[in-house]
């Protein structure tokens, strides 16, 4: 039996609209083969949401928003169709939120798990609210934030100009600013030149005094290694009672000098009684008198007879 080529023709159309659909809901993310359960959540706002957006749990999705219905007879809530994948159970106490999901991705829904041992069914409803975050502003947060970054322009613009009246107004200041700094730059620049060789000079010596101590690393060791020692040594003498002993007899010393500054003593009343000193003046002043008086008449005090002579 030939067909006929009208339903041919009629055939392959209703095969390429199968194949169309099915490609256009594949491509929407719904796969016809697979099943699906339809849940529900209601929000005061949806903004961004659209149909074919993702449904994820921890950034793995598990289905699509299917549809967004909202009829103010009924209610004030937006309502919005979830199509998930039946694998996946949902415990009652679960949320469901809106997210921005991504910079430039538009809305998502998140579906955040509950600990409860019971799960909803396909027609649930499911707990919602939206995620405020920095891309969840509704209309008036973005006029907000338009009014706010315009004037934060303007007041911008405003400082931009004040500096550049500052600027006009102080140009030969900048200049010879600018002039000053020139001739320091070509000063230095100058006195690096000229005292290039010394600078080389200098490294120079720098350099042989690094190789010199990296050549005799071991003498260093040795000289340190014997002030250690010397100071071990002194450690384990007696210096530390020689100076204990020492300080005591400092500070007798210095008592001594005290006492001696204040006339105690004989020493101290030596150099402080001043009638003494006189005594011991005038007495040397009579001996010396007396020297003398011997000197010039020897006979006054001393008689020599050879032959014997009368005694006086």
């Amino acid at each position: 039996m030939k067909l006929r080529s009208e339903v041919k023709v009629g055939i392959f159309a209703l095969i390429t609209l199968v194949c169309l659909y099915w490609g256009i809901n594949f491509l929407k993310g719904q796969d016809l083969f697979k099943r699906n359960s339809l849940y529900y959540a209601s929000y005061d706002e949806v903004n961004g949401l659209q149909k074919s957006g993702s449904v994820m749990v921890k950034g793995f999705k598990i289905g699509l928003i299917s549809d967004i219905k909202y009829d103010p007879q009924r209610s004030d809530k937006i309502i919005v169709e979830m199509s998930i994948r039946s694998k996946y159970k949902i415990p009652e106490n679960s949320t469901a939120k809106i997210f921005s999901d991504g910079l430039l991705g538009g809305k998502a829904i998140e579906i955040e798990f509950g600990s409860s041992q019971r799960y909803v069914h396909s027609g649930d409803t499911i707990r919602s609210y939206a995620d405020h975050g920095m891309l969840g502003f509704s209309g008036s947060d973005i006029e907000f934030i338009k009014q706010k970054a315009g004037s934060l322009i303007n007041d911008l613009t405003a400082t931009l100009e004040s500096i550049n009246k500052l600027v006009e107004g102080n140009t030969e200041s900048i200049t010879r600013i600018f002039s000053n700094l020139a001739g320091v730059t070509g000063s230095l620049n100058t006195v690096l030149s000229s005292e290039q060789g010394s600078l080389k000079g200098i490294i120079g010596d720098i350099n042989d005094l690094s190789a010199t101590l990296r050549n005799n690393t071991g003498r260093i060791d040795n000289i340190l290694e014997n002030v250690e020692g010397f100071t071990d040594s002194l450690r384990s003498t007696n210096l530390p009672e020689l100076i204990d002993n020492l300080s005591v007899t400092l500070i007798q010393f210095n008592n001594l000098i005290g006492d001696v500054n204040h006339g105690e003593g004989s020493i101290g009343k030596l150099l402080k009684d001043e009638d003494l000193y006189d005594s011991l003046v005038e007495a040397s002043a009579n001996l010396a008198r007396l020297l003398e008086d011997v000197k010039e008449n020897p006979a006054r005090y001393v008689n020599i007879s050879v032959f014997g002579g009368k005694k006086k």
